[in-house]
């Protein structure tokens, strides 16, 4: 393999494709983590270490990964494996009943909640509108008044003419003119 540039530090990991997340220095292909200097040892954090030794270290360290045949070819590391399992099985326990209860109660509301907004504005709607009937009726009934008013101001003038009228008539029937 090509060596990498990649220096370890003691807490980093390293992920290899067919030994899955590492600790460098450690489990790993010494030709994957660490630098190779011209005369064929490798280095590590104390010094440098020959290539044979790191081999058979790495080699009696290093157990053969299991694989897991339906999560495919290039997952071989296990905690990885069994992460997707748990994502890929459902949890069948009382906890998970309550929170769908819960979640269902909570579209629900949600339901209930958009149908009262809605309700509200419907509402609001309906009260503009009658707001502006009142208004309307109101300014109708004015307007009404006003030709009521105008028609008996008119009525009595109608009245005092005829009264005037109907006076001064019956003073020139009673005394004719001379």
């Amino acid at each position: 393999m090509k060596p990498s540039r990649f220096i370890p530090r003691k807490g980093l990991k390293q992920y290899i494709p067919d030994q899955g997340w590492v600790t460098p220095g450690q489990n790993t292909d010494p030709g994957d983590t660490q630098l190779e200097p011209m005369d064929g040892s490798v280095m590590d954090e104390v010094g440098p270490v020959p290539t044979e030794a790191i081999n058979d270290a790495a080699l009696s360290a290093n157990p053969t990964p299991t694989r897991d045949s339906h999560l495919g070819e290039g997952l071989r590391d296990p905690l990885l494996g069994e992460l997707l399992e748990q994502l890929h099985t459902p949890p069948t326990d009382e906890l998970t009943d309550h929170w769908q209860r819960i979640a269902a109660e909570v579209a629900q509301l949600n339901q209930g909640m958009r149908e009262q907004k809605r309700l509200r504005e419907e509402l609001a709607a309906i009260e503009a509108q009658l707001l502006g009937l009142r208004s309307t009726i109101l300014n109708d009934l004015h307007a009404v008044q006003r030709i009521a008013d105008h028609q008996l101001v008119q009525a009595r003038l109608r009245s005092e003419v005829s009264t005037l009228a109907q006076n001064r008539l019956a003073t020139r029937l009673q005394h004719p003119p001379e």
